[in-house]
């Protein structure tokens, strides 16, 4: 009797020792993007986290700092040397540090569903030894990408007309739409995202090449006079939207990376499905606010559609003699067949975040290794 006493009491004593023992916090991780809250960008990173959270057990919390830590052009640097834990990363900005990414990103011109051209561009990456160890290389593993709707051209003055159009200083986020404004006689600048408002508004330039998200994105809604749908199109998915430090990934669980890549299904998929539902509020109040909305002509049509066959068509030519990379051809083909594959996954205009969560989760994520992945 006194024994199992004593053992009752050495029971209770322990029982209320963990009671009073403090719990153990989660790891936290600090994850910058170049971009403010209320952005596409912002929300759905700020969904990784919540799911980053809940698919750890707890063990995983991500901190957001929009705007703080590091800027769009330091981002690539900033992942590298561990500044943060994890990065919102534009390859389009380093084309010299990921050209091997930069290939398929380069082929914007093909874009015009945003839901497939996310699932296209992170299948690709995903199997695609070259991008996996240029990324390795900067001292980071790749967790997917988002894509943006085709662009148009957001204005001061209006650019409509072939005449319009020529001569015109517009903001390129990258190669594709350089090129395109060229062929029109149009002067493209590349413009880090988050300095195209001071640039429009002060006049540096006539406009931005763009999605309809950054209306609200840029804040071009406040300076916009006029909007060009229907050129120069294509969609931005080069957008790498949570590249973790390799130091960082590699001080994780296996169960926790598994957590990482099952939430890299909620950003690949929130941060697309921002951009598309944000830029279609952004038409209607552009609308609403008086920015005159016009549909490119014929004419300007045709010419951007030769200028975009013609395009395509030199693309593995350059790559292989600019950057070096070899069989440019087949792994453009590739790139196209993914997008073949992902148009007939995804046809429709309009899709539920939980359903592109589910696809992109069922045909991408859920065949990583988190075993052996980025390690």
């Amino acid at each position: 009797m006194k024994l199992s006493k004593l053992f009752a009491a050495t029971s209770l004593a322990a029982a209320a020792f963990m009671a009073l023992a403090p719990a153990v916090h989660a790891r936290e991780l600090k994850l910058a993007v170049g971009f403010p809250q209320g952005t596409a960008a912002y929300a759905g990173l700020e969904a990784f986290g919540k799911a980053l959270k809940e698919k750890s057990g707890g063990e995983l919390e991500v901190k957001v700092f929009p705007l703080s830590l590091l800027n769009l052009p330091q981002m690539l640097n900033g992942v590298r040397d561990g500044v943060v834990d994890i990065g919102f990363v534009l390859p389009p900005l380093f084309p010299s540090d990921l050209p091997e990414t930069h290939l398929a990103i380069d082929l914007a011109m093909l874009g015009s569903n945003p839901w497939v051209m996310a699932g296209a561009m992170t299948e690709y990456v995903f199997n695609c030894q070259e991008c996996l160890a240029e990324h390795l290389k900067n001292n980071q593993v790749y967790v997917g990408s988002s894509s943006t709707a085709p662009y148009m051209i957001v204005s001061t003055k209006k650019a409509v007309t072939l005449d319009e159009i020529k001569g015109k200083k517009l903001r390129s986020g990258a190669a594709p739409w350089a090129r395109w404004a060229a062929s029109f006689g149009a002067v493209a600048q590349t413009i880090p995202g988050n300095q195209v408002f001071e640039a429009v508004s002060g006049g540096t330039v006539d406009g931005a090449m763009v999605s309809a998200a950054e209306l609200s994105n840029l804040r071009l809604i406040d300076v916009a006079k006029h909007i060009t749908v229907g050129v120069p199109t294509g969609t931005y998915h080069g957008i790498d939207n949570n590249n973790f430090n390799l130091r960082t990934w590699r001080t994780l669980s296996e169960k926790q990376r598994r957590a990482v890549l099952d939430a890299a299904a909620h950003s690949t998929a929130m941060v697309t499905w921002k951009y598309v539902t944000d830029g279609n509020q952004n038409m209607r109040d552009a609308v609403a606010k008086g920015i005159q909305v016009h549909q490119a002509p014929a004419d300007v049509m045709s010419r951007s559609k030769a200028f975009i066959e013609s395009d395509l068509g030199g693309i593995a030519q350059a790559a292989e003699k600019n950057s070096g990379i070899k069989g440019a051809s087949q792994k453009i083909e590739r790139f196209k067949a993914l997008v073949a594959k992902w148009e007939r996954l995804l046809p429709s205009a309009n899709y539920e975040p939980n359903v592109l969560i589910d696809i992109y989760t069922r045909e991408i994520f859920s065949k990583i290794d988190a075993k052996t992945y980025g390690m």
